[in-house]
């Protein structure tokens, strides 16, 4: 403590001297002069508060003095500096802050001037050094290495708008971009006049885009959580989420920096954008129709928000009452094929389960539901020797369909299906339709009643068997040709289950329509 008051005494004396010759020479402008000797002024009063201090301190058996606002920061009774303490001979004490982390980079107490386009910025050494080394420090220092007696004009062609900002940040108040354009200025400028300080302030605080024609201010912490980083942000606009250092890669040596637009994406709507950031937020959202939750998944995707996607996308998960297994109902268009997996149900038979990408929930079992223009049943019947026609149903996906993509993928991703489709040609799937709730041009059906005969399953397919009608008990069968029925699917819910190496489609629940007519009475007038 008596080294720092020493330290203070020879600092003020230096000053006093410093500006008395300096205006005597009439080298210092009288302003300059006054807020030196303020300076002074200030600065003797601090001494004689650290003599009370020490005086205090030596009668005590004390080693050290720890002020309150700053656990931290400490003096010895041997003099060892700090970064910062608060000079006060007792606890209630209210005084003056020395502020002792600012470094002497250029003399605290000297102004240096700055022009700025056309107007005149006045700082003292200690604002230029709080943020430095800068362009500023640097220039500045050249010309003292030079013995320039008087400190010369720094003229930079630059907005004095955005200086005013700039120089509020270097005088200890807090900078906040008021929108995308102002934040863009801010940092290209703070990168330009290298203010390490600024750079890594803006770099970390808020991101200004504008979508659509609204600005929106997003925390950064938003588009930086796992799931939804990378985004359409951080890839597409990259510098100005890479790091401080790299913001203009490539335009080392220019006498400018470039000029850069703001994050802008003019083509998509503000108004869901912002319903996107809210759901972020953890704001649950309201839909306003089907096609409203479309909407908001479309713009998942486009900005790449994977985890929130996850969230928008309907599921519907529930316990089984019979099995007590949980199980997750998604649309086939909704199911990431690297997500399936394989489980044991016994020797024979292989069940599939989903786990949800980017969320903690556990693996469950999958039940696919099927949407309109996405699946036919075909029946294919065959004349056995008993005269019986034999009816196998199978499931035909249709070509080009978003069910055959994602199907086709799930072929080719689980090793334990030994017959892969031909990418070429349509899949077709063996069905189980014993235990499904079939719906028949819209009245609830049984096929065994309606094809009078009875179902059979086996581990390989579903048979429907039904005697022949012939003309006359007495005269010998004929062979009779095959028949094909078709019937279209209008949505359906099912289990893939893998039997002996084949995939088999286990229906659940299944709409179908049999006839044109039918197909027609699902017309809607276009309003």
């Amino acid at each position: 403590m008596e080294i720092g008051a020493q330290e203070l005494r020879r600092s003020t004396s230096s000053v006093g001297l410093n500006n008395a010759t300096a205006m005597q020479a009439g080298n210092v402008p009288t302003s300059d002069c006054v807020m030196a000797a303020a300076l002074a002024a200030e600065k003797e009063a601090l001494v004689a508060e650290l003599d009370a201090a020490r005086n205090s301190a030596e009668s005590s058996s004390a080693a050290s003095y720890r002020s309150d606002d700053d656990p931290q920061s400490m003096t010895t009774m041997k003099g060892d500096t700090v970064p910062y303490f608060k000079a006060q001979p007792d606890r209630n004490f209210n005084g003056p802050v020395l502020a002792m982390n600012i470094p002497r980079i250029l003399p605290h107490e000297q102004v240096f001037s700055i022009q700025v386009g056309d107007i005149l910025f006045r700082l003292s050494g200690a604002s230029l050094s709080s943020d430095g080394p800068s362009y500023f420090t640097a220039f500045f220092k050249s010309q003292q290495r030079k013995g320039s007696k008087e400190s010369p004009i720094l003229y930079i062609d630059r907005s004095p708008e955005v200086f005013r900002d700039i120089v509020r940040h270097l005088q200890g108040y807090s900078v906040i971009p008021r929108d995308e354009y102002h934040f863009v200025y801010l940092y290209a400028d703070a990168h330009y006049y290298q203010l390490p300080k600024l750079v890594k302030l803006l770099f970390n605080s808020e991101i200004f885009v504008r979508i659509g024609s609204k600005s929106f201010k997003i925390p950064r912490e938003l588009l930086s959580r796992p799931g939804d980083s990378p985004n359409f942000f951080t890839l597409g606009f990259s510098s100005f989420f890479a790091s401080p250092q790299d913001v203009f890669p490539g335009t080392k040596g220019l006498i400018r920096p470039p000029s850069v637009a703001p994050p802008s994406v003019p083509a998509h709507s503000d108004v869901l954008f912002e319903q996107l950031i809210q759901a972020l937020k953890g704001t649950p959202i309201e839909y306003t129709s089907e096609k409203h939750r479309e909407a908001l998944i479309r713009e998942c995707r486009y900005y790449h928000f994977r985890g929130l996607e996850q969230r928008l996308i309907p599921v519907d998960i529930s316990k089984n009452l019979l099995t007590g297994r949980e199980e997750i109902t998604l649309r086939i268009k909704d199911v990431r094929p690297a997500q399936v997996t394989v489980d044991s149900l016994d020797s024979e038979r292989l069940r599939l389960s989903y786990k949800r990408p980017f969320t903690d929930e556990p693996t469950r079992e999958l039940v696919l539901q099927i949407d309109a223009n996405e699946l036919v049943l075909r029946s294919y019947d065959h004349v056995e020797s008993n005269s019986t026609i034999m009816c196998r149903w199978g499931a035909q996906v249709m070509d080009g369909s978003v069910a055959a993509e994602r199907l086709q993928a799930i072929i080719k991703a689980l090793p334990e299906i030994q017959s892969h489709a031909d990418p070429y040609s349509p899949i077709r799937l063996p069905s189980e339709l014993q235990d499904a709730v079939i719906t028949l041009d819209g009245n609830e059906s049984h096929f065994d009643v309606r094809l009078d005969g009875y179902v059979q399953s086996s581990t390989e397919e579903t048979v429907v068997k039904r005697r022949k009608v012939s003309e006359s008990d007495d005269q010998s069968p004929t062979p009779m040709p095959a028949v094909s029925t078709i019937l279209a699917v209008t949505q359906a819910q099912a289990k893939l289950v893998i039997m002996n190496g084949v995939l088999v489609l286990s229906v659940l629940a299944i709409d179908l329509v049999s006839s044109a007519k039918h197909v027609n009475r699902r017309r809607r007038y276009v309003s």
